[in-house]
């Protein structure tokens, strides 16, 4: 039987090209002007969507966005897809070797980033209405949940913001991207693990404790190994007649797939395989930058978009938008990453400035923040205000983190790699 008829192949050519072909526009025009991409992509959904184009003309809109379950399927399943690329590739700027090797300071700053948002956000977010929960939420999970939200620090923005800063290769710079990977991994494992208590509440105190059990091991196989596995069949891809780097590019995405199946069998979503995937190749010696740079390119210039620009077709954010909650949640996020990472790095024995560097450049939330309010609204855990407000917090710390880590480092003298270039070749 055939589900999909000419009508419906037409119609989702037709959303993509106009999707596809929105987002990057907008997200090339904010990215000339120093604002992240992924505020372009979504604001090409905002604009396709109810919010906008459901306003003005709402005949057309539906039209080209209708209610049929199979055309929303086709388009859900490319949006998942984003998801779990976009994933993949923020793994690559997590190298957990060089991470672990950079000493206590980055350990401190990472974990403590953690956990200072979450013990400030758990108690603030307990008291929010039921009326903003999900239908599958609880008074444990709703609160959890929205605080490990706000732990998250995205490190694909921070190594955008430091490259074009130009100091990207400081010993601050080094010392804060070893902080963000050992941030991500341990924020991610919290978020898995929050995620298990909401879809396995009919399991008892051992499976649970057992399940988890499962997943770290996994991790920490993964980590331990896992680099050292791929850059071995990156090392007998390269060795074959087979055409490349197309090869090896197909090799780091079939791993991908490969580990978000292994994590959704062991109950668990198939973000965190993606995500292990992607710090196994940041980790690999034997994959190189440039390797990475195609498959990321690839990637965010087709799959990512597209993600980000389906949001704005199911929320209309108008509705959705309410200020106390918004502005609650952003104070929250922005503050509590930059307490945790401000006070790790004291904990670390950094001075007072690279303190204050530290905690400004954990600040963006970015794509991350708005892929775990991706799987709550998902899990029926948050409502469409919180949802709202985690996207609008995402986008505005990634927005205001590079202007002030500028101002920063600045202030503490600290010379881009492109001044330092200028200055060698006038002398």
């Amino acid at each position: 039987m055939h589900y999909l008829s000419e009508s419906h192949i037409l119609l989702f050519i037709l959303q993509i090209l106009v999707l596809l072909g929105l987002a990057r526009t907008l997200g090339v025009l904010c990215e000339s002007v120093k604002i992240p991409a992924l505020a372009g992509e979504i604001l090409a959904g905002v604009l396709l969507g109810p919010t906008l184009f459901g306003r003005i003309s709402p005949e057309l809109q539906h039209m080209l966005f209708p209610d049929d379950e199979t055309q929303s399927i086709m388009l859900e399943t490319v949006s998942w897809l984003g998801v779990f690329f976009l994933l993949l590739a923020s793994g690559f700027h997590v190298n957990v070797g060089h991470a672990l090797k950079s000493g206590r300071a980055s350990i401190l700053i990472g974990i403590v980033g953690v956990l200072f948002p979450i013990a400030i956000g758990y108690p603030i977010f307990s008291a929010f209405d039921p009326v903003y929960w999900g239908a599958s939420a609880t008074a444990l999970s709703f609160p959890l949940f929205l605080s490990v939200a706000c732990s998250i620090t995205a490190i694909s923005v921070v190594a955008r913001a430091l490259g074009d800063l130009g100091i990207s290769k400081t010993p601050q710079a080094s010392l804060a991207l070893s902080a963000c990977a050992i941030n991500d991994i341990f924020g991610w494992l919290l978020f898995t693990l929050v995620m298990s208590l909401v879809t396995a509440q009919s399991l008892g105190f051992v499976e649970l404790g057992g399940k988890a059990l499962l997943v770290i091991s996994f991790i920490i196989i993964s980590i331990a190994i896992g680099s050292k596995v791929l850059s071995f069949a990156i090392k007998r891809v390269e060795a074959t007649s087979l055409p490349q780097p197309a090869a090896a590019q197909t090799l780091i995405v079939s791993v991908g797939l490969l580990c978000g199946a292994i994590t959704q069998w062991m109950g668990i979503h198939a973000i965190l395989g993606f995500f292990l995937a992607g710090t196994m190749a940041g980790s690999a010696k034997r994959v190189s930058d440039d390797l990475r740079n195609s498959v990321s390119d690839t990637l965010h210039a087709i799959f990512v978009p597209l993600f980000f620009a389906t949001l704005g077709i199911k929320i209309d954010f108008l509705l959705g938008l309410e200020l106390w909650p918004t502005i609650i949640f952003c104070l929250v996020a922005i503050l509590g990453k930059f307490g945790g990472a401000w006070l790790g790095a004291k904990m670390g024995k950094q001075s007072p400035q690279e303190s204050v560097l530290m905690g400004l450049i954990f600040i963006p939330g970015g794509a991350m923040e708005i892929v775990v309010a991706t799987l709550a609204i998902e899990l029926e855990l948050i409502g469409q205000a919180i949802f709202v407000a985690i996207v609008f917090s995402a986008l505005l710390s990634s927005i205001i983190a590079g202007p002030l880590i500028g101002i920063q480092a600045r202030r503490m003298g600290i010379e881009s790699n492109k001044d330092k270039a200028e200055l060698e070749k006038a002398s």
